[in-house]
């Protein structure tokens, strides 16, 4: 039933633990796991365009990088094929239009709840996703204290 898993990552530790029931849920059904990662360009847009600028650009694809890597280890540790990918863009988006384009069967993430005033300039990736995807979610909540 779910044969294409899409796994979202931002590297936290939160995300790690939505991994891990990525990973889980591609062991008992079968699945190959796609670690995703969106270096936010989003966040950079106010800045000016110069070095600054592609020093950011280049720590958020290697944060990228280090977060789908650890995602791989998991899976490997698992004995779950993982297919890694870290592309530029506003998460949201690219989440979904990557899950469509893939034929992905399910998107598992964090679900890092914003409150108040957060939530209502800044929106929430995950929100975002479980709002307009056509495709089931699987959003993982923050253990408890």
């Amino acid at each position: 039933m779910f044969e294409k898993i899409l796994i979202a990552t931002d590297g936290s530790e939160h995300s790690e633990r939505a991994a891990k029931f990525g990973i889980e849920l591609a062991k008992l059904s079968g699945g190959k796991l796609i670690a995703m990662y969106i270096a936010d360009i989003s966040r950079m847009a106010h800045l000016p365009d110069d070095m600054l600028l592609f020093s950011i650009r280049e720590l958020l694809i290697k944060e990228g990088n280090e977060a789908v890597e650890f995602v791989e280890k998991l899976a490997a540790e698992a004995a779950v094929p993982c297919e890694k990918v870290v592309i530029e863009g506003i998460p949201g988006d690219e989440i979904l239009s990557y899950a469509s384009k893939a034929n992905i069967n399910i998107i598992v993430m964090g679900n890092v709840g914003r409150t108040g005033l957060d939530k209502f300039l800044l929106g929430s990736v995950a929100e975002k996703i479980v709002r307009n995807s056509k495709i089931p979610i699987l959003t993982i909540p923050r253990e408890s204290a």
